[in-house]
Parts: structure tokens; C-alpha cells; sequence
């Protein structure tokens, strides 16, 4: 027990006033001999004893009522959860550790995170022996770095650097606080003496009402009152920072050889304007000091500004590709650089399977003759340089005789059915990651192919097939029938395929395509399907979808002059290379993801057995698992470990295996504004919140101890002085003598 006011406790001496008034009233009259009074004196021997036992209650009483008086101004206090009986309970501690990007905020000396990990060890000195101690770190999710809570405070403040690190993860206070309430219902916790101590930088977004839930201000208002609650600040005054926002490329489709160029979003958070700041760019980096950029630029930022500058370049060979941005050198690190995985389309090989006879000495003759040309296009100037998509051209009777799995994709052009094995093995090689195309022509029968590649059968097409519209040209007459051009609106051309055709000087060769006769597609719902290209009266001319690993594209018109003249018109080849990277790329996990996002990829069937060896950013390192089967019979590998912003690589030991690589960021638009909100906001914002906030500047260990003082029982002693009073007039008036 303490008392906050102990030189009042010398007023307890005052209990002795009511004996020392009991001893002078015994001796107030002298005794005289009366001869008279003798038999009285008989009388009142017999009561003696009990008129002295009524005058000592009395006393004490008394005396009680003046030492009870002296102790309730003294202010008593314990430590810990009181109960009824006055017996006092074990801590229960929950200690919330900021470690979001923000508190990488470096001041010249140390960051805000290594000075947040030196108060938290201060706390837990300064927490009671034998109390229950839980560290979470937060940011945007709340996770327990040491496990569940434990008394062992010795090893907590031992392991603390080892386990709590920084993330470049935003700040989410309230997901924090719902694992704190959590904590507080275990058993251990239910009955003790509940604090909660709160490390943060108070980045001004985390407590402001418009980035949380309607009951974000009760809930702290009940942890209140179930808890102490301390907002120790680990923030420090500077606020100057420019972050790297956003990093796109300008398609989405990338090439091999082609110049890709990339839009860099810079924002200045800071008070004053920044001139010269370099913005580099770099593809697969070293690492190393002496390193230099594929390409720089600067900018100049005035306070608050944002910029966006383009920066380019080439990629040599396929494969994932790892470019990064960086700019120059803050206070706050994490957001200086910004990461982008780039899947570039090498040499693939494609399967075209013609609904007719080829025909080589004529192409035009054939189905997919065409097909070859604008896959294959070759260099009249350069013999020697290869296309990026070889073609293997078989009729459709021959498919059979064909290893699909060593193809990326197959282009199915006006064929009228397939043998029931053959479209269970390309369906098969669909959802493992190959791409499907699928021409119609005048030798589709529509009924038979919904029935086969539809949702009754192999769930396959995008659209349902429907009856046929116009009139295919004839040979020979020169007057064209109707026709209809694919639709060259902004808003009709937004799938990746048709992204070349935003620029205005290419949209006006959309009006030159002329079909004549297509078949009408039905879209199928889900966010799976996507509408590639429509005609000028809004029916789908081109649609996809996403099947498994794979992508099915499905067009309603043959790849021939017999419908249409898109095949001679220039944007023929630019959509058929398009669609060929589109159906190379699949439909692959994203490889460019947001911090604690869950990497997720596929491996083939092949190596479902092995070992995948994956390296993230540090301090996580090296890790290993192993793919699982999925339902459809897919081999996925997942990775959780995604605190820290950068590049994930991933690896299999086997000859042929390219490296995969993942990037993921931190939001820098939520965590770069470094702006902290005052104590008194707070409570204005929140009122019914209620915590003693502890500066930087203030020696944390000493203002916990006076901070932390423990229970007043102060109200205890006056109910009992009360009490004496009532006691002491209700006997008083009881045994005062009668008439």
C-alpha cells in the first residue's frame, strides 16, 4: 500500500484524543464517603464491568473514526486490481509495438522503430513480478512476434530484438485494438489488473475518424475503462519526406526487344520545395554500391506537389524481369524506392490446327494462313532474326499426333468438331497454363460446340455461340453487303489486347475493319470473362476468359478474308501478337502485389515434389516449402511471410527452370505523410478515452512509476469513518441513562 498524501498520516495520533478524554473523565470528581449513598455503591458495583465495557466501545470507536478520517485524506492506494476483500490481483500487461513504415524515420541518430524497441524494454522493467505480458506488433495486421503472453518478462525483454522488426506496412490501430480485446477475455487476463501501453510515432491518418469503423471511438473508450492506458510517443518532430508513389509500366503486355516505358509517381510530403531530386531506374540490379541506372532523370517538387516522369527501356529475353525506381535520399528510406515485376514474352511456340487442308504453296487458302503471317511476321531486311511466336501449322485431323504440352498456346480456326479424347487433353492443358484460341467460321455448328466446350460440357468458351448475322461477300461480285467495324470508344477498348489502340493516331485504323458476317456471342457473368473487342453496334466481337492457369479467347468471325478483311488490314497482326502474349502470360497468381499480401504461384506437375526455395527481403532470408495439390489438380506454392517491401525470388532446383519473381510495396499515399496528431486531438476526436500520454522527452521509466500509482481506497475509509459516527451516536443514544 501507498498513500499519495503521507505527511497526512501524522493525523492518525489524533485517535488518542478520544482515550485521553476517557482517562480524564475517569478522575473529573473526587470521591466522598456519604454513609447514605452505601447501598447505591452495592448497586453499582453489580454493573460496573458492564458500564466500563460500554465506555471502552465507545472509545474505540471513536478513536477508529479519527485514525479511519486521518487515512482516507492521507490517500491510500494499491497496485493492481483490487478486490471486495482488498486482496490484490496480477498484472496483466498488453504492450502495442508500432512497427509500420513510418517509423523507419531515421533522425540522425537511431530510427523511431529502435527507439519505440528501448522504451518497450524500459515497460517491461517497470511491469510487477509475476505479471502476464503480451507484445504485439502492429500495422496493417496486429501479430505476436514472441507467441502467446507469458511472465517469463526476462526472456521478453531477451528476445525482443530478435522477434520485432520493421515492416513496411501501413499503421491499422484498430485491428490492433480488436486483438487486444481478445487478449483481455483469455483467462489469465480476465481477473488481473489490465494495462495497456501504446509505442507509436501518432502518424496522424491512424487516429483520424474518416479512416476508421463507427466503433472505433467505443472501443477505445471500454479498453479505457478495463485498463490503465499509456500512449508512449516514439515520433520525433521532422516531417520533410518525398516518396515514390506509383511504378507502371506503360502496357501490360511486354515483348522481348520491345522499348516498355514506365510511369514514375513521385509525391513531395514535406513544407519545402525540393529542386533536383534524381530519379533512377534500374533492371535486374546487382546490389551493387558502384552500380549505375539503366536511366535517370530529375524533377523538382514544390511542398505538397505530386510529378509523374516516364522513364524506358528494353528487355533482352523473356522471363520475369526485376525493375526498380529509386529516388534520392531521406530521413524515410522505405519509400524511396518502389519495385515492379515485369513478364517478358520471349519466343513461344503455338499450335494453329486448321479446319481445313493447308495449303502451303497458297496461304490464303487455308484457314490459318493468315494466322502464320501475323504471328510469324518475318524481316525482309534480316532473314536470320526469328519472330517471337514460332507456329506450327497440322489440319485439324492431325492434332492427335501433337504434344500439346510442348506448346503455349492453341489456335483453333474454323474447325467443325474435335475427338472427344482430344478436347478433354487440350482442356486438361487449359487449366495448367496453356492458351486456347478459337476461330469461328462457316463450318461451326453452333449447338454442337456449346454442347462440347460450353458450360454443359468443358467450360471452356467464354460466350455462348448464338446464330450468325450478315452476309459473307461473293466472289466475284464488286458490290460489298453491310458491314460493321470494330468500335473504336475509349471505353470499348480498355482490355490489354486493344491497349495500343488508346493512342488517337491508332484508333482511326479501327474504322477500316469491315466484317460482314459473324456469329452473335452471349458473354457468360463472372469477373473471369472480359469483352476484348465489340463491333460499332456494341455486340462482342472478341471475348475471353480465364480458365485454371490458362486463358481461352474466343472470336466470332475466321481469321480469312471470307467474312471480314482484317486479316489485310495493319491492325490484324498487332492484335493477333497481342492476343499471343496475353494467352502466353495465362491467368498466373499477380506477381505484383501489396505488402502482407499471400504469394501465391503454380509449378508444373512435374516438380509437385520438389523443394521451392524462396528469398525475400531481410531479415525473413532463405525459406523452403512445398507445392500442394489443388482441386483441379494444379501444383501451388504459397508464402506468407510478406512484411518487407522488395523483390521475393523463387527457385527450383532443376535444369531449365527460370527464377520466378514476385515484388511487393509498401502504400506509400497512407504511411509517407508524417504528420503526427497531439495528444489533445485525441480527446477531442475521442472523448471518453481516456490515457496518460508519455513525450519522448520525458523519462518513461519514472513517469511510470508516478504515472502508475495503483487503486485509491481513500472512498473505503470515509464510508468507515461514516460509519463509526452512525455507530458510535446509535450506542450513545441507546445506553444514555433514562428519567
Amino acid at each position: 500500500m501507498a498513500f499519495l498524501n503521507a505527511l497526512l498520516l501524522g493525523f492518525t495520533a489524533l485517535g488518542s484524543v478520544p482515550i485521553i478524554i476517557h482517562l480524564l473523565n475517569k478522575r473529573r470528581f473526587r470521591p466522598i464517603q456519604w454513609a447514605a449513598m452505601e447501598f447505591l455503591l452495592q448497586a453499582m458495583k453489580q454493573n460496573s464491568r458492564r458500564l466500563q465495557l460500554r465506555d471502552i466501545i465507545l472509545m474505540l470507536i471513536r478513536t477508529a473514526a479519527v485514525v479511519f478520517l486521518a487515512l482516507a485524506l492521507a490517500r491510500p492506494t494499491i497496485a493492481g486490481k483490487v478486490s471486495l476483500l482488498g486482496g490484490r490481483a496480477n498484472t496483466g500487461a498488453v504492450i502495442l509495438l508500432d512497427n509500420s513504415f513510418s517509423m523507419g524515420y531515421n533522425n540522425g541518430r537511431e530510427t523511431r522503430f529502435e527507439s519505440a524497441r528501448r522504451q518497450v524494454k524500459t515497460i517491461i522493467e517497470r511491469l510487477d513480478k509475476g505479471a502476464w505480458c503480451a507484445l504485439l506488433t502492429f500495422n496493417d495486421s496486429a501479430r505476436s512476434p514472441m507467441g502467446d503472453p507469458s511472465q517469463n518478462l526476462a526472456w521478453i525483454e531477451q528476445e525482443l530484438e530478435k522477434s520485432a522488426y520493421l515492416s513496411d506496412g501501413a499503421t491499422n490501430l484498430e485491428r490492433a485494438l480488436n486483438e487486444v480485446e481478445k487478449i483481455f477475455k483469455t483467462q489469465n487476463y480476465a481477473a488481473a489488473a489490465k494495462e495497456l501501453y501504446i509505442v507509436t510515432d501518432r502518424q496522424a491518418r491512424a487516429w483520424d475518424p474518416k479512416n476508421v469503423s463507427n466503433s472505433f471511438g467505443e472501443k477505445l473508450k471500454k479498453l479505457s475503462e478495463e485498463a490503465i492506458v499509456f500512449l508512449v510517443d516514439a515520433g520525433d518532430a521532422g516531417g520533410e519526406n518525398c516518396a515514390i508513389l506509383d511504378l507502371q509500366p506503360s502496357d501490360t503486355i511486354v515483348t522481348a526487344g520491345s522499348t516498355v516505358k514506365f510511369s514514375v509517381k513521385i509525391k513531395n510530403f514535406g513544407q519545402a520545395e525540393v529542386s533536383g531530386l534524381n530519379v533512377d531506374l534500374y533492371v535486374d540490379s546487382s546490389g551493387a554500391a558502384d552500380e549505375r541506372p539503366v536511366e535517370r532523370t530529375a524533377v523538382n517538387l514544390e511542398a505538397g506537389a505530386v510529378s509523374t516522369v516516364q522513364l524506358e527501356t528494353q528487355f533482352p529475353g523473356g522471363g520475369d524481369h526485376r525493375v526498380e525506381v529509386r529516388i534520392g535520399a531521406d530521413r524515410l528510406a522505405s519509400d524511396n524506392r518502389r519495385f515492379y515485376t515485369v513478364e517478358v514474352v520471349d519466343e513461344t511456340h503455338f499450335l494453329l490446327v486448321d479446319g481445313k487442308d493447308i495449303k502451303p504453296e497458297d496461304p490464303r487458302a487455308s484457314e490459318t494462313g493468315y494466322l502464320r503471317y501475323a504471328l510469324s511476321p518475318t524481316d525482309p531486311e534480316s532473314t536470320d532474326k526469328t519472330a517471337l511466336v514460332a507456329t506450327d501449322a497440322v489440319p485439324h485431323y492431325r492434332i492427335a499426333e501433337k504434344n500439346l504440352s510442348s506448346y503455349q498456346a492453341v489456335v483453333l480456326a474454323n474447325i467443325e468438331k474435335l475427338q472427344p479424347v482430344v478436347a478433354q487433353q487440350i482442356e486438361r492443358q487449359v487449366r495448367s497454363g496453356m492458351g486456347l484460341m478459337i476461330f469461328l467460321g462457316d463450318q461451326t455448328d453452333p449447338a454442337r460446340f456449346n454442347a462440347q466446350f460450353g458450360e454443359q460440357g468443358l467450360k471452356l468458351l467464354p460466350a455462348e455461340i448464338g446464330d450468325t448475322w450478315g452476309e459473307a461477300p461473293k466472289v466475284g461480285e464488286e458490290k460489298l453487303p453491310p458491314a460493321h467495324a470494330f468500335a473504336g470508344d475509349i471505353n470499348k477498348i480498355a482490355h490489354p489486347i486493344m491497349a495500343d489502340f488508346a493512342d488517337p493516331d491508332a484508333q482511326v485504323l479501327l474504322p477500316e475493319i469491315k466484317v460482314f458476317k459473324s456469329f452473335n456471342l452471349k458473354p457468360l457473368p463472372g469477373d473471369d470473362v472480359q469483352v476484348v473487342a465489340s463491333f460499332d453496334d456494341g455486340k462482342p466481337a472478341i471475348v475471353e476468359r480465364k480458365v485454371g492457369s490458362g486463358c481461352v479467347i474466343l472470336c466470332a468471325f475466321p481469321p480469312t478474308t471470307a467474312w471480314s478483311n482484317l486479316p489485310t488490314r495493319a491492325v490484324f497482326p498487332i492484335i493477333m501478337l497481342r492476343s499471343a502474349g496475353r494467352l502466353t502470360l495465362g491467368n498466373r497468381p499477380p506477381k505484383n502485389l501489396p505488402v502482407g499480401a499471400e504469394i501465391q504461384g503454380y509449378v508444373s506437375l512435374a516438380d509437385q515434389k520438389a523443394t521451392i526455395r524462396i528469398t525475400a527481403p531481410p531479415p525473413v532470408g532463405k525459406r523452403e516449402t512445398s507445392p500442394e495439390l489443388t482441386q483441379d489438380g494444379r501444383a501451388r506454392f504459397d508464402f506468407i511471410e510478406t512484411d518487407r517491401a522488395g523483390f521475393y525470388e523463387v527457385v527450383i532446383d532443376r535444369a531449365g527452370f527460370k527464377p520466378l519473381a514476385y515484388s511487393l510495396n509498401s502504400n506509400a499515399e497512407l504511411e509517407s505523410d508524417l504528420t503526427a496528431v497531439s495528444p489533445e486531438t485525441i480527446k477531442q476526436n475521442w472523448p471518453g478515452f481516456e490515457f496518460t500520454y508519455v513525450a519522448k522527452s520525458d523519462e518513461l521509466g519514472n513517469k511510470l512509476v508516478s504515472e502508475k500509482q495503483g487503486t485509491e481506497i481513500w472512498p473505503w475509509f470515509m464510508f468507515l469513518v461514516f460509519a463509526m459516527l452512525v455507530l458510535e451516536s446509535v450506542l450513545s443514544h441507546l445506553w444514555a441513562p433514562r428519567d
